[in-house]
């Protein structure tokens, strides 16, 4: 399957560029990875246009490939456990007709309800909210421990 990691907006310092470079090292053997990183726009609406050209929907934000589950970043979405991501991501390559799986990460205005609402999942990674940049790099880290309890290697522990 693979894997887009999709942010609106460059992280502002390096030092989470580098470290998110651990974790896309460490999953290159496992999945096949694409990183994008969007213009920040000064509105969510026309950072939602240049979100649905890179999701491959149409202007009106309509899917046009069946075989790409797009999960999007959210405070207001589900929130998964470790393992409970795991399971999701085992689930969604299980199903075989999932071919590619988009994450999207808003930038500090986050994603238009538009694409909120077009995703297949709206994930939160806490009741709190996260700088963007932070949200990015422990998207990274998260998929990275999921790959690692899907394998059953020893990074995760119980």
């Amino acid at each position: 399957m693979k894997l887009q990691i999709l942010k609106i907006g460059r992280p502002a310092h390096q030092a989470y560029e580098e470290l998110a470079a651990v974790y896309s090292k460490r999953l290159k053997p496992i999945w096949k990875i694409e990183e994008n990183f969007l213009k920040a726009q000064a509105s969510q609406e026309r950072s939602g246009k240049d979100i649905y050209a890179r999701l491959g929907w149409n202007a009106q934000g309509v899917r046009q490939d069946s075989q790409h589950m797009v999960i999007a970043l959210d405070e207001r979405g589900r929130e998964f456990s470790s393992p409970g991501l795991a399971e999701l991501l085992q689930k969604t390559m299980d199903q075989g007709h999932i071919k590619s799986l988009s994450i999207v990460i808003g930038g500090p205005y986050g994603l238009s309800e538009e694409v909120r609402k077009g995703a297949d999942v709206s994930w939160s990674l806490s009741k709190a909210v996260f700088p963007s940049d932070l949200a990015w790099l422990m998207v990274w880290e998260q998929l990275y421990r999921a790959s690692t309890i899907m394998r059953g290697t020893s990074y995760h522990h119980d």
